[in-house]
């Protein structure tokens, strides 16, 4: 037997006949095989044999022949169940003499040992991720454990977004968290709109204009500055005790003349959205009277741009907090959090450069999920940590966003003038000026298919409005069933996907039950769920100690090995029904002339 004292629980399996398992199922198809092909010879005697009904002829000589089988396919499966049980057992006996004398002399030898042996195991259950694909196009159901959800929806995105939200409402379906990842195909795109009115990616068509007139002011110097928004307003300024105070001061002032303003210190976030639970894309909600990401994705366009003019790099964080999962006490890992949390950059990456931000001027940073959350401590349900930061790199200046509440009170005609990109001092560094999209006459072509712009008013979004051309535009191309795409509208941005090119779903679950996965049209499951994983700890501690005094000692020391391996196993064949070799029957026919 192995002697087992020390090895790992990895190397004890590694020692398992698991091979003799797979070796007697495989064997047990070729017997299973070898038995039909004797079977299916032992009948040609039946069919050789001359028969008065027939006239003297023989089942041969009707065209009959003896069938033979084969397996087409045949699944094994086995599993192995392992235990091992360490013992050790050590025992000390000790006699022990002494003496006493009026001549007070000793004599000692003293030694001394230790060592220690423990043993004990410990089952800990994990979250376990299971993965599939669905197509763009696909209107299927996915079964999970039982429990079905048909995908529907008015495109991919509507479809993806209803699912991920039945799925994780549904306790029984026992996946309380679903993300997925963006089809990765790419599509020839252009338009000859001006690029000022409409910008195209290899994957989007984003329309720009509307809204009020805004801003960016630059602050970096802490003195007396006058800022002219326009031929009749001018904001005056003076200098403070601090950089920080003066930027206040200059917020206060515009605020005063009646814009609405936003101070953003060195260290700030540009931009901070913020999800729902559990989810990882852009939505506007309430929250106790409070309205998150209202009119979000146009204001990333704005940022796009801005940071596109002065060729600033941008990076992106994204967070969960701490909450257990929706229907469920268990709270989620450290890992599912952080891939939450960079599912939530990848979003707020993917709006930006469908606005027009070059791909390599923006960048994910590694999230740290849910971490900051636990740190603040407070309630785990806590929307200010279900967000994405953008940060402007290397920023070291304040920047005051202002926009003007309506079109009476415009920005224009501004001093000082700090536009061009690199420029240094306080003034206004980037300016947005409203225009009316009139795209008569244009369009947009994709892969070699010509769709004419529309801003005819379409789901509740004024005529001529960025967000109508986008509606429609949608709309006109899933109408085109002779096309291999479709496309989704967010606001501004229409994004355009294959119909065949697949969404990639995760799905997490903490439940140690079996949850079994299957899907239906367009869904393709990659990857089941794992079993419920377990891990294993052995200590060992034992201990003895002995003093001898001119003594004598007895050690008795022992081990005991107990391993157990059981395991089942299983065999799922099918049969198909073959004719037999014609050399066969000709040698059987030939064999039988020469005999007559």
């Amino acid at each position: 037997m192995t002697d087992y004292d020390g090895l790992t629980p990895g190397q004890v399996l590694a020692d398992a006949s698991v091979a003799e398992f797979i070796k007697t199922l495989g064997l047990s198809i070729a017997e299973a095989q070898q038995a039909l092909d004797e079977n299916s010879v032992d009948q040609i005697a039946e069919f050789i044999t001359p028969r008065d009904g027939l006239g003297g002829r023989t089942l041969l000589d009707l065209g009959l022949s003896p069938a033979f089988y084969h397996y087409q396919h045949a699944d094994i499966s086995c599993s192995l169940q392992l235990s091992l049980r360490v013992e050790k057992d050590l025992s000390v006996g000790l006699n022990l003499n002494g003496s006493f004398s009026d001549t007070q002399t000793s004599d000692s030898d003293q030694s001394e040992s230790s060592e220690s042996t423990e043993s004990g195991s410990s089952t800990a259950s994990r979250e376990r991720t299971a993965e599939i694909s669905v197509q763009s196009s696909s209107t299927g159901a996915l079964t999970l454990g039982g429990r079905q959800f048909q995908i529907s929806g008015d495109d991919p995105l509507a479809r993806i977004r209803a699912l991920q939200e039945a799925v994780t409402s549904d306790a029984q379906a026992g996946v309380p968290r679903l993300l997925y990842e963006h089809p990765d195909r790419t599509f020839t795109i252009s338009t000859d709109a001006e690029p000022e009115k409409v910008a195209t990616t290899d994957r989007t068509v984003a329309f720009k204009g509307g809204g009020f007139d805004r801003c960016v002011i630059q602050i970096d110097a802490n003195s007396a500055t006058d800022y002219e928004f326009n031929g009749s307003t001018t904001v005056n300024t003076t200098a403070q005790g601090s950089l920080q105070a003066y930027a206040d001061h200059v917020k206060t002032e515009v605020e005063g003349a009646g814009y609405t303003a936003t101070l953003y210190a060195p260290s700030d976030p540009i931009t901070t959205t913020h999800f729902k639970t559990g989810k990882h894309h852009l939505e506007t909600f309430d929250i106790d009277g409070t309205t998150y990401n209202d009119d979000m994705i146009q204001s990333l366009g704005y940022l796009a741009q801005f940071a596109q003019d002065h060729n600033f790099d941008l990076e992106v964080e994204g967070f969960a907090d701490a909450q257990p999962y929706r229907n469920q006490s268990s709270s989620s890992s450290d890992q599912s959090n952080i891939d939450l949390g960079n599912r939530r950059a990848d979003e707020i990456i993917r709006i930006l450069v469908g606005q027009g931000l070059p791909a390599n001027k923006v960048a994910r940073k590694a999230s740290r999920g849910s971490a900051d959350a636990r740190a603040a401590g407070g309630t785990p349900d806590n929307v200010n940590f279900r967000k994405a930061e953008i940060r402007i790199k290397n920023r070291s200046v304040y920047y005051l966003l202002v926009r003007s509440p309506n079109s009476g009170l415009t920005i224009e005609s501004v001093t000082p003038d700090k536009t061009t990109p690199g420029t240094s001092g306080n003034g206004f560094a980037w300016l947005y000026r409203p225009q009316a999209l009139s795209l008569s006459g244009k369009k947009v072509t994709i892969e070699g298919t010509d769709f004419p712009f529309s801003g005819a008013s379409a789901a509740g979004h004024a005529a001529g409005s960025p967000s109508a051309y986008a509606e429609n535009l949608k709309n006109d191309i899933n109408a085109n069933g002779s096309v291999d795409f479709s496309a989704s509208a967010e606001a501004n941005v229409v994004t355009v996907f294959g119909k065949s090119t697949p969404f990639r779903l995760t799905l997490v679950s903490s439940e140690e039950r079996s949850i079994q996965i299957s899907g239906t049209e367009g869904i393709t499951v990659t990857r089941q769920f794992t079993r419920t994983e377990s891990s294993s700890l052995t200590r060992q501690n034992t201990g003895n100690r002995a003093v001898a005094v001119g003594a004598s000692l007895d050690v008795r020391f022992s081990r005991q090995f107990e391993m157990n391996v059981t395991g089942n196993s299983s065999i799922s064949a099918r049969l198909v029904s073959i004719p037999a070799p014609p050399e066969f029957l000709e040698t059987i026919k030939t064999f039988l002339a020469q005999n007559d």
